[in-house]
């Protein structure tokens, strides 16, 4: 099926996992079409969209394009919505939210995956627009945002748009971005566990997004994997229940593990998941809840 005519931006529509977003938590194994937004509020080094997040060229997309689209995308049992990425969709948050209700009118959902665009406010004057939300955060700090080009606030703003959308219901889940393996990226992220652990709940889902030396021509190193490996234990240690290096594929931590037993609940080494140790959203193994939202279509 072509998406190339629902709009004409530098990003085309695309069908993919939903694991690929990332989101592990929420409807696990399904798959959605990837709406991309351009532009960005950020000029990351190592930005792997260069040409999308730099670019101001805008085509809006077609609300009726798009209800035609998921009329015939819905006929398959494992499609789920859309996800509107980029680049950051804030930018045009206006047809972002029109072609939504399109989605949300078929029985659908809306994800949205924002760079620290999208702000609570915006949030709040889009009531029921979004069912999950994905926030992508390049750092802890705001001098490591205004490293990376960001304006001043986008982290404090970013830290406020989760705290309320999860108070508004929305499933949340985070990524962290990790460039290189030193001891200031690691206080960053243990910064980053305090908050979840207190302001947060502590088995929000957490992807660590390890940054390899292609993705930018100023970094000449990524993270180790030992280095990685060592920031998922440290979350353990602080009881986060649910952290993945999620681009690291093949790798043992996308799997889904029980924070009470440990057992693998899902298995991602296999496309798609295997959920056959999860009952009802719980680990078969103790029964713990999970806090996953499962396709019962």
């Amino acid at each position: 099926m072509r998406f190339d005519r629902l709009s004409t931006p530098l990003g085309q529509p695309y069908i993919t996992n939903i694991e690929e977003v990332p989101l592990y938590h929420f409807y696990p194994g399904a798959s959605v079409l990837v709406l991309e937004i351009p532009g960005c509020p950020l000029r990351c080094q190592y930005c792997d969209r260069p040409e999308l997040a730099g670019s101001a060229s805008w085509s809006p997309y077609d609300p009726q394009r798009l209800a035609s689209a998921m009329e015939q995308l819905a006929q398959d049992p494992r499609f789920r919505g859309i996800v509107w990425g980029g680049g950051e969709p804030a930018l045009h948050w206006d047809n972002v939210v029109e072609n939504s209700r399109v989605v949300l009118d078929t029985g659908m959902s809306v994800i949205v995956a924002t760079n620290g665009g999208l702000t609570a406010d915006l949030l709040h004057d889009s009531p029921g627009m979004i069912d999950a939300l994905l926030v992508q955060f390049k750092g802890f700090s705001e001098e490591t945002y205004r490293s990376r080009g960001g304006p001043d606030a986008l982290l404090s703003n970013s830290c406020s748009l989760v705290e309320k959308a999860i108070e508004s219901g929305i499933h949340v889940e985070l990524m962290l971005d990790v460039v290189r393996d030193t001891p200031a990226e690691e206080a960053e992220y243990l910064n980053m566990l305090a908050w979840i652990n207190h302001d947060l709940r502590r088995n929000i889902p957490l992807h660590l997004r390890a940054i390899a030396p292609e993705h930018g021509f100023a970094i000449q190193h990524g993270p180790s994997t030992s280095f990685l490996e060592n920031l998922v234990e440290l979350a353990r240690k602080q009881h986060v229940g649910f952290v993945y290096l999620s681009n690291c594929h093949g790798h043992f931590f996308n799997n889904t593990m029980c924070p009470n037993c440990f057992s693998v609940v899902i298995d991602r080494t296999v496309q798609p998941p295997d959920l056959s140790f999860v009952t009802d959203g719980k680990c078969a193994q103790c029964g713990t809840d999970l806090e996953l939202i499962l396709n019962t279509r």
